[in-house]
C-alpha cells in the first residue's frame, strides 16, 4: 500500500513499514515543520491509500478527494483535526494513539506541582533578578549559614509543604490521571479522582479513591485536570467548585483550559482561594503577552509542552505501526475512534494481498523542500558540530534504550 506521513515519525517506524512492503512518502510537518493546508495535502494524497497524520487539517473536503483507506493518527484526540464522522461515512477507520504522552505529561506535572509548593520557579527568579543575592564584587561568607536569616530572608520567607500526607485530586483518570497516581502514591500522597466513565476497577488498581466531583473539591489539597476537553464538560470547573475548594489549594491544568471557567479561574487566583497554578494551557493560545498570569509569582506557566518528550515519537510510530499491522491481518486494532467504520473486517487483508515484505520503497516528495529545511536547523557555526552529534547521538540512544525496557 502507498503510505503517506506528514506526523513526526520516527526511522525505525517507517523501515518497519518499507520491510512489510509498504511504500512510503515522508512529508509536510513531519519532514520539515511546515503544516500543509487542506489544498496541498489534497493534492499530495493522489494516489495513497493509507494517512499517517499529525496536525494537518483533514475535513471533509479533502477525504471527499481522496482514495484514502486508512487513516493513522498520531494524536490521543483525533478529532482535533480529522473530520472523523465524515470518515465513518466513507467506511475508513480512523487508528489514534491512546496514551502516547500519558508519561512525559505525568512526570510534567509532578515537576509543576513540586515548583509550586515549594516556591523554586519563584525563587529561581527572585534570584536571578538579584533578591537574596549578595552585592557585586563580594563572595558572602565561608560559613555553613550564609543567606539571610531574618523574616524576611529565604529560609523563613519561602517555605513550602511537604507532598508526604497531602491529597490530590484528580479530574479525569484515563491514561495520564493513572500514571500521575502511580507518582503521587510514590510521594506519600493520599489520591482520589473524579472519572464517571472510567470502570471501578482502573480505582482499585492503583489505590485511588473514587469520589465525587463536589467532594475533590471539598478535599484536596492540590487539583490536577486531566480530562479530555469536550464540549459536555466545557467550563466544568466553575464558580461553584472552586467555592468548595480549600482556602489555598493548588491547581494544576495541563488538559484544556476550556474544561475550567476562566472568569471562575481568575476570580479564585485573585481573592486568593488558590494559593497558586501551573498553567500549560490557556483559554487563547498562544497566551497574550500582556495576561496578568504571566506577572504573578505564585503561577508557574509554560507555552504547552507537558507532552513534549524525547520518546514520544518512537512510541506513537510503534503504536501506530502495531495497530496498522493489525488491521492489515483482519484483527481489530487497539485504538481506533470509529470501529464502526471497519465493517467486514476482512476487506482490509484483501487490501495487503499484493504487498510483499521487504519490497517496500521510500517515496521522495518532490514539493517539499526537506533539504532546504534541514539546512535552516543546522547548528550555528559558533557550535561544535561533532560535538552537537555526538549528544544528539547519545540522546537518541538512551531514548531507544529506555522504550526497549
Amino acid at each position: 500500500m502507498k503510505i503517506f506521513i506528514t506526523a513526526d515519525f520516527s526511522e525505525e517506524g517507517m523501515k518497519r513499514l518499507t520491510d512489510e512492503g509498504h511504500d512510503v512518502s515522508y512529508c509536510c510537518w513531519g519532514a520539515t515543520h511546515d503544516i500543509c493546508t487542506e489544498d496541498q495535502l489534497i493534492d499530495k494524497l493522489q494516489g495513497f491509500d493509507v494517512l499517517f497524520v499529525g496536525y494537518e487539517p483533514v475535513p471533509e473536503r479533502v477525504l471527499k478527494s481522496s482514495s484514502l483507506k486508512i487513516i493513522c493518527s498520531i494524536r490521543g484526540g483525533p478529532r482535533a483535526n480529522i473530520d472523523v464522522d465524515f470518515a465513518t461515512k466513507m467506511n475508513i477507520p480512523v487508528i489514534y494513539t491512546l496514551g502516547r504522552e500519558a508519561v512525559p505529561v505525568a512526570d510534567f506535572t509532578m515537576g509543576q506541582i513540586i515548583s509550586l509548593v515549594r516556591q523554586i520557579v519563584k525563587t529561581d527568579r527572585e534570584l536571578r533578578s538579584g533578591k537574596f543575592t549578595a552585592p557585586a564584587q563580594s563572595y558572602g561568607s565561608e560559613k555553613d549559614v550564609i543567606w539571610d536569616m531574618s523574616l524576611e530572608g529565604p529560609w523563613e520567607s519561602r517555605k513550602g509543604i511537604e507532598l508526604g500526607g497531602k491529597t490530590i485530586g484528580l479530574v479525569g483518570f484515563g491514561t495520564v490521571g493513572q500514571e500521575v497516581a502511580k507518582r503521587a502514591v510514590a510521594f506519600g500522597m493520599k489520591v482520589i479522582a473524579y472519572d464517571p466513565f472510567q470502570r471501578d476497577a482502573a480505582f482499585v488498581q492503583h489505590r485511588v479513591e473514587k469520589v465525587t466531583l463536589d467532594d475533590l473539591c471539598k478535599r484536596a489539597d492540590i487539583i490536577s485536570i486531566h480530562a479530555r476537553g469536550t464540549e459536555k464538560n466545557k467550563g466544568m470547573i466553575g464558580e461553584k467548585e472552586f467555592g468548595l475548594m480549600k482556602q489555598g489549594v493548588y491547581f494544576i491544568n495541563n488538559a484544556r483550559a476550556a474544561i475550567v471557567d476562566e472568569k471562575a479561574f481568575r476570580e479564585a487566583i485573585y481573592n486568593g482561594k488558590v494559593a497558586g497554578a501551573a498553567l500549560d494551557v490557556f483559554h487563547q493560545e498562544p497566551v497574550r503577552i500582556d495576561d496578568p498570569f504571566l506577572k504573578m509569582d505564585n503561577i508557574v506557566v509554560t507555552p504547552h509542552i507537558a507532552g513534549a518528550g524525547l520518546e514520544v515519537v518512537y512510541r506513537h510510530s510503534d503504536m501506530l505501526c502495531d495497530d496498522f499491522f493489525a488491521l492489515l491481518k483482519g484483527e481489530m486494532p487497539k485504538a481506533i475512534i470509529n470501529p464502526e467504520a471497519i465493517g467486514d473486517i476482512t476487506r482490509f487483508k484483501e487490501f495487503a494481498k499484493d504487498v510483499k515484505p521487504g519490497g517496500g520503497t521510500r517515496i521522495e516528495c518532490t514539493t517539499c523542500s526537506v533539504a532546504a529545511n534541514a539546512a535552516e536547523l543546522q547548528a550555528p557555526a559558533s557550535i561544535n558540530s561533532e560535538l552537537v552529534a555526538r549528544i544528539t547521538e547519545e540522546v537518541i540512544k538512551q531514548v531507544k534504550l529506555r522504550m526497549s525496557q
